[in-house]
């Protein structure tokens, strides 16, 4: 071959080559744009997923300081989501790494959306079982108001009742007499000539009471205040009464007149103003008053 040949055939060889070469790196630019490319759009998605996992997080400090009753599900959720955007924030930018993380931020989201939603039913039926309760309370407020009136009624009737089944005594009265060798009595308001002092009263009529033997005691004091007659003491409920006589009676609900005699004292009666107290037990039934000079 000849040297011109030789030339030749070099010449198209190292235009093969140069072209070759040029297509190689025309592939390599394009191939390098797409390549950042694909890196710049990865790493603005992890950006955007950066800032909604921060987002959640924050939102989710927020309901747990709010919330009672969801505290350790939604602190349990908080704290994955913090774990995987510091796993997000370490790991190298691809496509692998952005579908891993995206796909633990969505069902994280969802867990997290379900708890709020069940949260929120759970507070409706707790605002209106509170309704509930309150109308109960008030219902059993008024219940109890009724009853509390229901029962003063009872007892104010029951006072009543007893009240009136007590035994009314009227008329009662003291009266010096002069005592007749014939038996004959003389009433008198002179103290010195005064034998006795008879003391009357009557049983009013009464359907309701209790009927049977019951007994009274009469208390005649003088002016001075000193108990005449026998002066014995019975105790009642822890007081004690010291009474001139007793007078015991059967009692058929039908008026009773009842009559009784007081001797004088040994030194006779004194002037001045006697009381008579009539009792049933400790307590003071009737009284009245009469004088002698």
């Amino acid at each position: 071959m000849s040297e011109e040949n030789k030339n030749t055939g070099l010449k198209v060889t190292l235009g093969i080559l140069a072209l070759l070469l040029i297509g190689a790196s025309v592939m390599f630019f394009l191939k390098n744009n797409e390549l950042n490319e694909t890196k710049t759009a990865l790493n603005s998605e992890i950006t955007v997923l950066d800032d909604k996992l921060d987002s959640e997080i924050e939102k989710l400090n927020l309901q747990i300081s709010e919330n009672e009753v969801l505290n350790e599900d939604l602190v349990s959720k908080r704290d994955s989501l913090s774990a995987t955007l510091n796993e997000l924030r370490a790991s190298q930018a691809t496509v692998e790494t952005l579908t891993k993380y995206k796909n633990s931020y969505f069902k994280l989201k969802k867990d997290i959306q379900k708890l709020l939603k069940d949260n929120d039913e759970l507070q409706l039926q707790n605002t209106r079982l509170t309704q509930v309760n309150d109308t109960l309370v008030g219902q059993l407020d008024s219940q109890l108001k009724l009853s509390d009136s229901l029962t003063s009624q009872v007892t104010d009737a029951q006072r009543l009742i007893e009240s009136a089944s007590e035994i009314s005594i009227v008329g009662l009265k003291g009266i010096a007499l002069i005592q007749k060798s014939s038996g004959k009595q003389i009433p008198t308001t002179r103290a010195r000539r005064a034998d006795k002092v008879k003391i009357c009263f009557a049983l009013a009529e009464n359907k309701i009471a209790e009927q049977g033997t019951k007994m009274l005691y009469v208390q005649v004091l003088d002016s001075k205040n000193n108990v005449l007659g026998k002066n014995d003491v019975i105790e009642f409920d822890g007081k004690t009464l010291n009474y001139s006589y007793s007078t015991e009676f059967n009692y058929t609900s039908k008026t009773l007149d009842i009559c009784n005699y007081l001797q004088a004292p040994k030194d006779g009666f004194e002037k001045g103003n006697y009381f008579v107290n009539v009792f049933r037990g400790s307590k003071l039934v009737s009284n009245s008053s009469f004088s002698l000079d």
